[in-house]
């Protein structure tokens, strides 16, 4: 069914995760979408972890749904080829280092010469200019510089650590994305095309900065507690597993330690107030919840917990998510048979539209170069398909 974005076309030029995933999400509302390769093996992540036939599961996710062409924007041809796509388009996506578009020659001011009215997203790693601009990055090198690794550590462990998935490169294309709908927006509204210029650095210190950065943020505080409103949270041990709790305020504090058996009674601990002018006695309370919970199952916690109104959840691993009765009831996942890879299961966009409903036109993501003669016959250039594999100018 069309979504949203029925009608918006988009040509990423983009590899990688940052700029695919942006596009992607936005074809998984409705736009249609040109992803232009390079031959013989395209984008990288086609054969990162589990891939068959050049389909991975990270490619398979950031890029259902689009229409794969292989086009060498090295030569003038096959540049020609991508301005002509991008002048019947809405969208442009890339994500190159400084500099690399404008030796192709699919810079913001090419494209907008041919396409005055588009939204041009430019991802960059660092930033589109300063002393890291140019250097080459992957999403751990953003992690350590925006502070995302050191935001890791807590009261008992203050080693430094990586987030082991590419946070930085999904909170980016889900910038980017945001980005993308507001221009194009605003173009609706009759302010025409535009420039985005969005760094990973950027999305990531933003994302960090919403509650990781207390005292970069309330200068004249005391700054006597972590930098990380979540700094100090970690797994409750259970005894067949484990669970995370949220202890924000009194309901929380004292349902958690009457679930565990744990005595609160004092006047010392009956409000916030009260803990915050007694932090030992609070403390000793945490301690006494931790003693106690490695001998009490996942189901006796799950009663225990549920039934004082304390938020918890308990630890699933990832073969065990989508199973989870409450996953199946929000019919999250899907299964089809992609006609290289086999069986896929993939989530649906997780927004229900109920007025666009943003279903899948097309689940699987495109082998390489799968779409070429068609997207490069509808240039103009049809008769001309064999002579241009020839040249090499198309895959």
């Amino acid at each position: 069914m069309p979504g949203p974005l029925d009608g918006i076309r988009i040509v990423d030029f983009s590899v990688a995760l940052t700029g695919p995933l942006a596009a992607g999400m936005l074809v998984d509302q409705g736009a249609d979408c040109i992803k232009v390769e390079q031959s013989p093996n395209g984008d990288l992540v086609r054969w990162l972890g589990t891939s068959i036939e050049g389909i991975s599961s990270m490619f398979q996710i950031a890029n259902r749904g689009k229409r794969s062409a292989t086009i060498d924007l090295q030569q003038d041809e096959g540049r020609a080829i991508a301005l002509d796509l991008v002048a019947d388009s809405d969208v442009v996506v890339q994500n190159f280092r400084p500099g690399v578009a404008e030796r192709l020659g699919i810079a913001y001011a090419d494209v907008a010469a041919v396409a005055p009215d588009v939204v041009y997203a430019d991802i960059t790693g660092f930033g589109p200019t300063g002393p890291a601009s140019n250097r080459r990055v992957y999403d751990t090198a953003i992690q350590a510089a925006s502070g995302l690794v050191a935001s890791q550590t807590g009261i008992n462990d203050d080693q430094p650590r990586l987030l082991r998935q590419l946070i930085a490169d999904k909170v980016t294309a889900y910038t980017a994305c945001q980005a993308i709908t507001a221009a194009l927006f605003a173009r609706e509204r009759g302010q025409g095309g535009q420039h985005l210029e969005l760094s990973m650095l950027d999305a990531c210190i933003a994302f960090l900065f919403v509650d990781a950065a207390d005292h970069e943020i309330v200068l004249d505080g005391d700054h006597s507690g972590p930098q990380c409103v979540a700094a100090n949270n970690t797994p409750l041990e259970l005894a067949d597993g484990f669970a995370t709790i949220a202890v924000p305020g009194d309901l929380e504090f004292h349902g958690v330690a009457a679930a565990f058996g744990v005595d609160t009674s004092d006047p010392d601990l009956a409000t916030l107030h009260d803990r915050v002018r007694h932090p030992e006695k609070a403390r000793a309370v945490h301690r006494a919840v931790r003693e106690a919970s490695p001998t009490t199952t996942i189901a006796e916690a799950e009663v225990a917990l549920a039934a004082r109104g304390v938020p918890f959840g308990i630890v699933r691993a990832v073969d065990e998510v989508v199973t989870d009765p409450q996953v199946l009831a929000n019919e999250l996942f899907e299964e089809h048979t992609h006609p290289a890879a086999g069986r896929i299961r993939q989530h649906r966009p997780p927004t229900r539209f109920h007025g666009t409903p943003a279903g899948l036109r097309e689940r699987s993501a495109p082998t390489i170069g799968q779409h070429t003669d068609e997207v490069v016959a509808g240039t103009g250039r049809g008769d001309r398909l064999d002579e241009l594999r020839s040249a090499g100018v198309i895959g």
